[in-house]
């Protein structure tokens, strides 16, 4: 291990971590607008937001079009729900949310339109959190995406979406060389997912998450990790570097916890019991590297 890099613990952030407090209010306590998925993968944001919803955010928007408005509706009557239908109106939608927290990438599916609404929200927001097909759509030009991101994005790349984004650099890297790679590219958070997953903020700290499973790679568990990570970042929470390794930590203490056959949606339904044994504090002691 190099001897630079930390190792994530409860202890580097659990001190700020952004409790509810009996004066909060659905409204005090942000809201996080996720762009809906594709018809056929609307599982995918719904994983995304009830992981949020748990976590703590005030309230979840889900973006929606007219085909999967009743869907969302049927299945997770307890979201918002904001339909638009072309790219005019969501730039206008946008505008005017401007200050919520932004997710766009689960399910989203790896094209023009994709590309273009996160654009929009890249040029007219201050937090967005970007996974999956909102990397992948720049495949053809990545350095457009670079453009845009900044110290407040949040990147959540795995191994593969990763070489996608940033195809210059060596394969035969280690990790911990790839993220330091990539950093020199582009100015933003960066969560390189992976056995072991690494953590780089916009200022080039760089965090290793051992606190994990094997049995996170499965599908929808990004989507999980995706909710956890907006919902702690915003106006009196989390820096972004810190919400990337608190969410990521929690995401792998549930995991771990629960064992054999996992699936996404365990994750989601373990989300109340790690955040209580860290609020009494069973995790605030240094465990040995």
């Amino acid at each position: 291990m190099k001897a630079n890099l930390k190792i994530n613990l409860p202890s580097q952030w659990l001190h700020n971590f952004p409790w509810k407090k009996k004066k909060d209010h659905k409204y005090s306590r942000g809201k996080l607008i996720i762009i809906g998925s594709k018809v056929n993968m609307t599982g995918s944001t719904i994983l995304s937001a009830e992981a949020a919803l748990r976590v703590g955010v005030g309230s979840v928007k889900l973006v929606c079009s007219k085909k999967t408005l009743p869907i969302y509706s049927s299945k997770f009557p307890s979201v918002l729900k904001e339909e638009i239908n072309n790219l005019n109106s969501f730039k206008k939608f946008v505008i005017r949310e401007k200050k919520s927290i932004f997710l766009i990438g689960p399910g989203a599916g790896s094209n023009q339109l994709t590309k273009q609404k996160t654009k929009i929200i890249l040029k007219n927001t201050k937090f967005a959190v970007l996974d999956a097909d909102a990397l992948t759509c720049f495949k053809k030009n990545p350095k457009e995406l670079y453009k845009l991101i900044n110290k407040n994005t949040i990147i959540t790349p795995h191994i593969k979406e990763f070489h996608t984004i940033f195809p210059t650099i060596n394969k035969k890297y280690s990790n911990y060389q790839k993220i330091i790679e990539a950093k020199k590219i582009c100015k933003c958070n960066i969560v390189l997912k992976g056995s072991n997953t690494l953590i780089c903020s916009s200022q080039g700290n760089i965090v290793l998450n051992k606190h994990t499973s094997n049995e996170l790679a499965v599908i929808g568990t990004g989507d999980v990790l995706s909710g956890i990570i907006s919902s702690l970042i915003g106006k009196s929470k989390l820096n972004n570097f810190l919400a990337c390794c608190a969410a990521v930590w929690i995401h792998g203490d549930i995991a771990k916890k629960f064992g054999s056959g996992l699936i996404a949606e365990d994750i989601v339904k373990g989300i109340p019991n790690t955040l209580k044994k860290l609020k009494n504090g069973k995790f605030t002691r240094k465990r040995k590297r």
